[in-house]
């Protein structure tokens, strides 16, 4: 037999109580209850798949309509900003030529080292305004592979709280049959 199944015989084992004397009611009940959590969990696998399809859909589309609206144009810095206290980067006031023929001047974020009189990229909009660097394939794959990755891990929260809560309820049951089968073996006088 390969280890694979020596480990999935074990690990069965482990959340099948069976059926023999000292397994309850309540005992197979949990173990239903997780085999049956397990098994959502995994069928929560294709479907994140799905999610990660859909989002990767429409984060290339927003891709492919920001490279066709942006363009990059360079711009002179005439002032840098240092960083405030409430932020770590630095901007810079630069200006830059529309392809009008017109000067645009505007507040980007500055690298460091950035100097007036340095050459920096800016990214503009068909109005000319300075828009972020637009999003790139690769940029929608990992926020499609987040996407489907948070979906599935939720699912798996989500039923990871179901079946602690159903064990809690059935650890109340266990300890409250205990209680009384104990007390009922105390009472019996005549067993000793």
């Amino acid at each position: 037999m390969s280890p694979i199944m020596v480990w999935l015989g074990r690990q069965w084992r482990l959340i099948s109580p069976g059926r023999g004397s000292l397994a309850r009611a309540w005992d197979r009940a949990e173990a239903a209850v997780l085999a049956t959590a397990v098994l959502a969990a995994l069928v929560a696998v294709p479907v994140a798949g799905v999610v990660v399809s859909e989002v990767r859909a429409a984060q290339t589309a927003v891709s492919r309509q920001q490279q066709a609206e942006r363009h990059e144009v360079d711009a002179v810095v005439l002032e840098v900003t240092p960083p405030g206290l409430d932020s770590d980067d630095a901007t810079a006031t630069v200006v830059w030529r529309l392809p009008g023929g017109s000067d645009r001047t505007g507040t980007v974020p500055a690298g460091r080292g950035t100097e007036p009189g340095d050459r920096v990229p800016v990214w503009v909009d068909p109005a000319g305004e300075p828009v972020p660097t637009p999003l790139t394939a690769s940029n929608a794959l990992t926020v499609a592979l987040a996407a489907g990755l948070l979906a599935w891990l939720g699912v798996v929260v989500v039923l990871g709280l179901l079946v602690a809560l159903v064990r809690a309820g059935l650890d109340r049951l266990r300890l409250a049959a205990w209680e009384r089968e104990w007390s009922e073996f105390g009472s019996d006088k005549t067993r000793w």
